[in-house]
């Protein structure tokens, strides 16, 4: 019960930072286009988001599952680029690599809606672009945190779909 709680918690205040930086709480278009499309909504999101298909990676043959969904810029264990390969590939899963450079508070509101999904992992990557999220088939390229448009893309997932994999390399 106490972990229900916690949960809302986290969604509630996930939302409210939406709102507080002028994101929308309603659902932005999914469809893939080369322009920046601001969140739908009354207020048009401060980020601008670029979402384009791309091509999955291939098969991987030495990987570890993650042992959790958020790593923070100090962490030691960061999954491998062939484990998050196989995250992609085998597990439908999607990957967020974002800047370190972000605002402590975009850092945060990342991480409550990392915890809050499933099959989602991220981590620190290269400075530009702020965030780069990716399933196998598209991937999404922001200049800053954009929860809803983050969901989007995690809604475009296939859940049911994950391939028989075996044992980790």
């Amino acid at each position: 019960m106490r972990q229900a709680l916690a949960r809302v918690a986290l969604a509630v205040t996930s939302l409210a930072f939406c709102a507080a930086c002028g994101g929308a709480t309603s659902a932005a278009p999914s469809a893939a286009s080369s322009a920046a499309v601001p969140a739908a909504g009354t207020a048009e999101s401060p980020v601008t988001c670029d979402l384009r298909p791309r091509t999955a990676p291939g098969e991987t043959t030495s990987w570890t599952h993650p042992a959790k969904s958020f790593y923070d810029p100090s962490d030691e264990d960061i999954p491998s680029r062939t484990s998050l390969d196989h995250l992609l590939v085998k597990d439908d899963a999607l990957v967020i690599e974002y800047s370190a450079r972000l605002p402590e508070a975009s850092l945060k509101a990342l991480r409550e809606w990392t915890y809050l999904q499933t099959a989602t992992v991220a981590l620190p990557g290269p400075d530009t672009p702020a965030v780069r999220a990716v399933i196998a088939s598209t991937e999404l390229v922001c200049d800053g945190v954009d929860t809803v448009r983050l969901s989007d893309l995690a809604r475009d997932r296939t859940f049911g779909q994950v391939a028989d994999h075996g044992e980790a390399g």
